[in-house]
C-alpha cells in the first residue's frame, strides 16, 4: 500500500472480518456500528489537527466518495479536495493543512496553491448563504441514501412536513452522520445483515476495534514477540548508557503505549529503533525530529515526521498484521524484514538488540527471584 494512504479497502476488510469474528455473539447492528466507528476513527486520527467539526465532516465525505462510492484507497489528495469544498478561515488550520500534505507528499502542493484552493471553496459557499451552503455541502450525499440506508418508517409525524433544508444544523448533520455510516456499513459488512431485523444494542469491550483488528492478524505471532510487561528500569539505564533520547518522555511511554495496543512486545519496537536510528543519541543535531520517527515508517523520518505516539502506533501495527502472518517454519523476524525493510540483515541487528533488551530486562527478574 501507498505509505501516503489514510485508508484502504483492504484495511475495512480487516477490521470487518475481525469484528465479525470477535463480536459473533452480539446483534448485527451492534457488529455494524463497531465497524462504522472504527473506520471512522481511523481516518478522523489520520486527518490533519484541524477544529472538531471539520474533522468529521472531512471523514464522512472521505467514507462516503472513497470507500463507499469508488471502493478505493483515500489519500491525502481527497483530503484536499474535501477541505476546498468547506469553509476553513483560520490561518492556523491552513498552516496545519499543508504541513500534513508535505509531510505525507512533499513538495507536491505550495502553501499558496492550497490556500487558493481552500478559499475558492469558501467563496464559493458564502455566497450561498449559510443555509444553501449547508444544502450544497449534503447534496452529493443523497444518491446513496436512496440504495445504501434503510427504509424509513411508514408512520409521519408532524415534523416531516418541514423541508428537510430548514432543519437546525446540528440536526442536519446529524441526519448526515447517520446515513453516512448506514451505507457504509451496508457496503462492508453486507453479509451480517440478517432477515430478523435485530437491532437490540449490546456492550462491546472497550478496547479500539482497529486494534483488535491488528491483533487479530497478530495470532500467528510468537509468544516472545508479543507484548508483556518488562523490568524498566535496567533498559532505561542501557538507553541511557546509549545516550538516547528516546529514554525520555513522552518518547519511552508512547512506544511501550503503542506496543501494549497492538500486542507486539516493547523491547521489539525498542529494538527497532536502535537498527533504525541507533537509539536517537540526544547528541545528533536533529535528535528531536527523528525522535519522531526513529522507526522509519513511511521510508524515512525526513519523508514523514509526526510524533513519536503516531509512528511507534504504525510501526507496531505493522509489525503485529505481519508477524502475525509468518508461515509455518519461517522465523518472524526475517519474515517482518522482508516487509519492513530493504536491507536483509536487517533482521540481524534487530534480533540481537532484542536480545540484548531482553536479557537484561530478564536479568533483574531473576535477581529479585533468587533474592
Amino acid at each position: 500500500m501507498n505509505s501516503a494512504v489514510l485508508l484502504s479497502p483492504s484495511d475495512v476488510v480487516v477490521i470487518r472480518r475481525y469484528v465479525q469474528t470477535k463480536y459473533a455473539p452480539l446483534p448485527s447492528a451492534r457488529q455494524a456500528e463497531i465497524v462504522a466507528d472504527a473506520i471512522r476513527g481511523t481516518i478522523e486520527r489520520r486527518l490533519p489537527d484541524l477544529k472538531p467539526e471539520i474533522k468529521a465532516h472531512v471523514t464522512k465525505e472521505l467514507i462516503r466518495r472513497c470507500l463507499v462510492s469508488e471502493g478505493r484507497d483515500v489519500i491525502p489528495e481527497d483530503v484536499l479536495e474535501v477541505c476546498s469544498e468547506i469553509r476553513i478561515e483560520e490561518p492556523k488550520d491552513l498552516d496545519r493543512l499543508y504541513d500534513w500534505l508535505e509531510a505525507r507528499e512533499s513538495g507536491r502542493w505550495t502553501r499558496e496553491q492550497i490556500a487558493s484552493l481552500v478559499n475558492r471553496g469558501s467563496r464559493k459557499l458564502a455566497s450561498l448563504g449559510e443555509e444553501h451552503a449547508l444544502t450544497a455541502v449534503a447534496e452529493p450525499l443523497q444518491p446513496e441514501w436512496g440504495s445504501l440506508a434503510p427504509a424509513a418508517p411508514s408512520d409521519k409525524s408532524a415534523s416531516l412536513s418541514v423541508p428537510w433544508w430548514h432543519w437546525r444544523r446540528s440536526t442536519l448533520w446529524g441526519a448526515l452522520s447517520a446515513a453516512l455510516i448506514a451505507g457504509v456499513i451496508l457496503w462492508t459488512i453486507p453479509e451480517i445483515y440478517g432477515s430478523n431485523g435485530d437491532t437490540a444494542i449490546e456492550a462491546a469491550p472497550p478496547q479500539s476495534a482497529v486494534a483488535e483488528a491488528a491483533r487479530a492478524d497478530a495470532s500467528g505471532m510468537p509468544v516472545e514477540l508479543r507484548y508483556m510487561d518488562f523490568e524498566r528500569e535496567p533498559v532505561l539505564a542501557y538507553l541511557h548508557g546509549r545516550d538516547s533520547l528516546l529514554a525520555q518522555e513522552p518518547y519511552f511511554t508512547a512506544i511501550i503505549e503503542s506496543a501494549r495496543e497492538f500486542d507486539v512486545n516493547p523491547l521489539l519496537l525498542l529494538a527497532i529503533t536502535g537498527q533504525e536510528q541507533g537509539f536517537v543519541p540526544r547528541t545528533h543535531k536533529q535528535a528531536k525530529e527523528i525522535a519522531n520517527n526513529p522507526f522509519n515508517v513511511f521510508h524515512s523520518w525526513q519523508e514523514y515526521n509526526t510524533d513519536i505516539r503516531d509512528s511507534s502506533r504504525i510501526a507496531a501495527k505493522t509489525i503485529a498484521k505481519r508477524g502475525g502472518s509468518t508461515p509455518e517454519g519461517e522465523d518472524a523476524i526475517e519474515w517482518i524484514n522482508r516487509k519492513y525493510a530493504e536491507d536483509m540483515a536487517w533482521s540481524t541487528g534487530v534480533r540481537q538488540l532484542f536480545a540484548k533488551l531482553t536479557e537484561l530486562s530478564q536479568a533483574r527478574s531473576d535477581q529479585e527471584a533468587v533474592q
